[in-house]
This record gives C-alpha cells, sequence and structure tokens, in this order.
C-alpha cells in the first residue's frame, strides 16, 4: 500500500546553462509529494502521517523561501553572499529531477532504521516545479 503527503514551498533557482528562460534567475511554487510504500501493520497503518510529517517537513522549512544555488553557480552565489541574502545550496544544478533525487536519499539517509523498522519498501518524490510539469523518483530503502 502507498502512503502520501503533499508539501509545499516558494522559491527561486536559475539553470545558468540552460539555452531558454530558465537561465535566468526565476521563481516555483513548487508542490512536493512524497510517498511510502510498505504493508499494513498491526493498527492497519503504513506510516502515521506525524510521522510522515516530521520526516519531511524541516527539509520544506530549510527551502522555502530561499534561492536555490548550485555550488557551481559562483556567480549568483557571490553576489547573494555580498549581500547577505538568504540561500539554499546544493552540489549539483536545482533541476525538478535533481531535485527528487535529492529529496528521496536524504528521507532514505536520515531515516534508514526508521523506514526498515517500520517496513518501508521505497520512498517516492514527485516534484511539480508548475502546476502542469513536474518529475518523478522512486528509491528503494534497502538499495540505496
Amino acid at each position: 500500500m502507498i502512503v502520501a503527503k503533499h508539501f509545499k514551498w516558494e522559491a527561486a533557482h536559475r539553470i545558468p546553462w540552460h539555452g531558454g528562460k530558465c537561465k535566468h534567475l526565476h521563481g516555483h511554487s513548487y508542490k512536493m509529494i512524497v510517498e511510502f510504500e510498505g504493508e499494513l501493520n498491526e493498527n492497519g497503518i503504513v506510516i502515521d502521517f506525524n510521522d510522515l510529517k516530521a520526516l519531511v517537513k524541516p527539509h520544506i522549512e530549510r527551502i522555502d523561501h530561499t534561492t536555490i544555488i548550485s555550488e557551481k553557480d559562483t556567480e549568483l552565489k557571490e553576489v547573494f553572499d555580498s549581500k547577505n541574502w538568504k540561500y539554499y545550496l546544493l552540489p549539483f544544478d536545482s533541476t525538478a529531477e535533481n531535485l527528487c533525487n535529492y529529496f528521496a536519499n536524504i528521507i532514505i539517509n536520515e531515516n534508514t532504521t526508521f523506514l526498515i523498522k517500520n517496513n518501508i519498501k521505497w520512498v517516492g518524490i514527485k516534484i511539480y516545479e508548475t502546476e502542469t510539469a513536474y518529475a518523478y523518483t522512486q528509491i528503494n530503502v534497502n538499495n540505496n
């Protein structure tokens, strides 16, 4: 069975190498759906929604209302550092695909023991940059 919860945040980013509009700094109202697949426990749940929220919400709070900057984008990072503006630094470009893998791996790596104890088999992440465009990944808990 799959249990899922939606999360939202606001952030700006750019993809400097992009050939179109995405090379410019712009913002998104991101929506992320986090899925946990597992077996029902003796109480008839896969994972308690409060536990699910506790695993994900701190990461959303850190990225919300920031500018997401790749470590490779030294030009933008220098501007933000000189102005003392808030940003969220990542070791890769902030494509929806990379963000999916990033959040799935963080959730699994920080909570492997809890997830295995609760018989969670995989974590799925779907990130919408716009209402109609998203990326999706599933990562096995035991094979991460």
